[in-house]
């Protein structure tokens, strides 16, 4: 049986978006597009079962979850 892992990757997506409350920031730290954050972010909530982050309109913020 296959078990599922957590991406490090996204973890360290999550970290950095976190800390600067911006997907777009996270992405010229990890120099990486903004698209592939938002694709980590998204698979991590996924595998969590629960949104991170509320997004809004050209900002992020972090949910209860989130601050876990």
């Amino acid at each position: 049986m296959k078990r599922s892992r957590l991406p490090l990757t996204a973890l360290r997506s999550f970290e950095t978006a976190g800390r600067h409350l911006s997907f777009s920031r996270a992405a010229e730290e990890l120099y990486v597009s903004q698209a592939a954050i938002s694709r980590q972010i998204r698979e991590l909530e996924t595998f969590l079962g629960r949104p991170l982050f509320l997004r809004l309109h050209r900002r992020v913020e972090l949910t209860d979850a989130g601050h876990r």
